[in-house]
C-alpha cells in the first residue's frame, strides 16, 4: 500500500513560504491578485483555483457607485475524490475619487485565473489621476493565508486521499499552470510535481 505524506508544510528558507498564498509557489508575483493601472483602465488578474473557463461559473457586476466590481465564482468537483466544490465571493475596488466604472472588459478565466480589465471614466470636476496599485499584504512568511475571496469549500491549496484500492489521490492547486505546463516525476519515493505558470497579458511575471 502507499503511505503519502505530505511535504507541504515546510517552509523554503528560514524566513518562511515564498508566497503565503501558495506553499508551492517558489518565484514570481505574490499574493492571489495583482494590479496595474494601464492609464485610466485598471487591470486585473486573480487567481480562483478550480474555475473552469466556462462563462457561466463566473458574474462579474458593477455595484451602483460604479467604484468597484463584485466577483463570485464556483469551482466544481472536478475529480470524484474531490472532498468539496468551492465558492468565490470577493469585492474589487478601484482605490480612487478620480474615475468611475464604465465597463468591464474580456473577463477570462484560462487555467484557474481571472484576467479582466476595468475601463473607466474621468469624473467631471476631477482632474486627478487614479491612484497607486493596492499593495499586496506581507507576501513571505511562516503562516500560510487562505484565499480571502473563499466563500465556501476547502482552503487548502491541497489536499489527499488514501484510497481503497491503497493508490493516493492528490490535488494541487498550481493557477496559471496548464496541462502542458506541468511535469510530474516519482524520484526516490517521492513525488516531484514542477509546474510553470506563463506571463499572459499585462501580467507582471510568470510564475513557478
Amino acid at each position: 500500500m502507499v503511505r503519502f505524506y505530505p511535504a507541504t508544510h515546510l517552509p523554503h528558507s528560514s524566513e518562511g513560504f515564498y508566497a503565503i498564498n501558495n506553499p508551492f509557489q517558489t518565484n514570481g508575483p505574490k499574493w492571489f491578485s495583482e494590479i496595474k493601472w494601464l492609464d485610466f483602465d485598471m487591470y486585473l488578474r486573480m487567481d480562483l483555483p478550480g474555475v473552469g473557463s466556462d462563462p457561466d461559473v463566473v458574474d462579474i457586476s458593477v455595484d451602483d457607485s460604479k467604484k468597484g466590481v463584485t466577483i463570485k465564482a464556483l469551482a466544481p468537483c472536478l475529480n470524484i475524490n474531490d472532498s468539496f466544490p468551492r465558492s468565490y465571493d470577493t469585492y474589487i475596488g478601484l482605490g480612487c475619487h478620480c474615475c468611475e466604472i464604465s465597463s468591464v472588459d474580456n473577463p477570462q478565466v484560462t487555467d484557474g485565473v481571472l484576467r479582466l480589465i476595468l475601463s473607466t471614466t474621468p469624473i467631471k470636476g476631477d482632474d486627478g489621476a487614479p491612484g497607486p496599485p493596492q499593495q499586496d499584504p506581507e507576501s513571505t512568511g511562516k503562516i500560510l493565508q487562505p484565499h480571502p475571496g473563499l466563500s465556501e469549500g476547502p482552503a487548502s491549496a491541497y489536499e489527499y486521499k488514501q484510497l481503497l484500492d491503497g493508490s493516493v489521490y492528490v490535488r494541487l492547486d498550481m493557477p496559471g499552470v496548464s496541462d502542458v505546463d506541468i511535469n510530474v516525476d516519482f524520484v526516490n519515493y517521492r513525488l516531484i510535481v514542477v509546474g510553470d505558470a506563463p506571463t499572459v497579458s499585462h501580467d507582471s511575471g510568470g510564475r513557478s
